[in-house]
């Protein structure tokens, strides 16, 4: 973080930052008025609901690990480790998301983001294996199927880690399971909505749209450093992706809070640097998934095209 950007005498991180906890109001108090009233909203539009909160929550999440709303490193990691997706420890999320951002963008060695696989992967992998790294490049496969897989081994990973000791995995598996068993009891046993239907929306409906913003996000490009996307997305979904779609500008400045993107696009000149390269998509999402929902949007291995 840059403090000379975003420092604030008091308990807010900058002027602008009441908006960002007028999110975080919206994301939990929206999910529990929809589990309260599941009801009489019924299980299709409940289900919906969660979907919309959970992946809202990823996003606040998103948010959080970079240093917004508060000043207070430990109540930002209080507040966002409230599990409303159920599967992701906040503290993971945070150390890997950071490590991300200094990597060497698409590398799959090195950038725990990436959706590339290296060539020794690629070698040692059999036929189905490569027919799924190959469906994984497009958008249904990666929306629908590889968010169940990823959700399995990423938490298999994570809980090894825990058990060796190793990356803290220890503290933010336990700060998790406190807010696990709250989440759950509340869930169960003040509204009494199934916990099904309260995961298959929060944690696989949630997890649906999240997929989406960084399907394009990032693509290899031999001839440029330039390996990031923007996504002219309209208002709905901007503000699900709490305007992470602007993803240039996002990685020249990952201090600069969501509300703030307008004056840094042009500062960093995102979206004639996104056009250059081929990634810019003005037609937003609608665009990518006419694109991409069974076209591979490159090939699985990085050096692959």
């Amino acid at each position: 973080m840059a403090p000379s950007e975003t420092s604030h005498n008091g308990l807010l991180n900058g002027r602008g930052e009441w908006r960002t906890v007028l999110l975080i109001a919206a994301v939990y108090g929206g999910t529990i008025a929809t589990v309260l009233n599941h009801d009489r909203l019924g299980t299709p539009l409940t289900v919906l609901l969660l979907a919309w909160f959970g992946a809202w929550h990823l996003s606040m999440q998103h948010e959080m690990v970079h240093g917004h709303p508060f000043r207070a490193s430990w109540l930002n990691t209080v507040i966002a480790s409230i599990p409303v997706t159920l599967w992701i420890p906040f503290l993971c999320f945070k150390r890997d998301h950071l490590e991300h951002h200094e990597s060497d963008l698409t590398n799959p060695e090195l950038d725990n983001e990436s959706y590339y696989v290296s060539q020794e992967a690629w070698d040692r992998a059999g036929r189905i294996r490569r027919a799924a790294y190959w469906a994984n490049r497009t958008l249904l496969f990666r929306m629908f199927v590889w968010v169940i897989v990823s959700t399995i081994t990423y938490l298999t990973m994570v809980m090894r880690q825990a058990v060796a000791g190793t990356h803290g995995r220890r503290q933010a598996f336990a700060l998790h399971a406190v807010g696990l068993v709250l989440v759950v009891w509340f869930v169960r046993n003040v509204a009494e909505l199934p916990l099904w239907q309260f995961a298959l929306g929060t944690t696989y409906g949630g997890r649906v749209l999240n997929a989406l913003r960084p399907f394009p996000e990032h693509k290899y490009l031999a001839d440029t450093n330039d390996r990031t996307a923007m996504i002219m997305a309209g208002p709905i979904m901007s503000l699900l992706m709490l305007n992470n779609n602007l993803h240039v500008a996002h990685h020249d400045e990952p201090w600069v809070p969501w509300y703030a993107y307008g004056p840094l696009m042009e500062r960093v000149d995102a979206v004639e640097r996104a056009r250059k390269i081929g990634l810019l998509y003005e037609g937003g999402y609608l665009e990518v998934f006419r694109r991409y929902a069974v076209r591979p949007i490159s090939s699985p291995l990085r050096d692959g095209n």
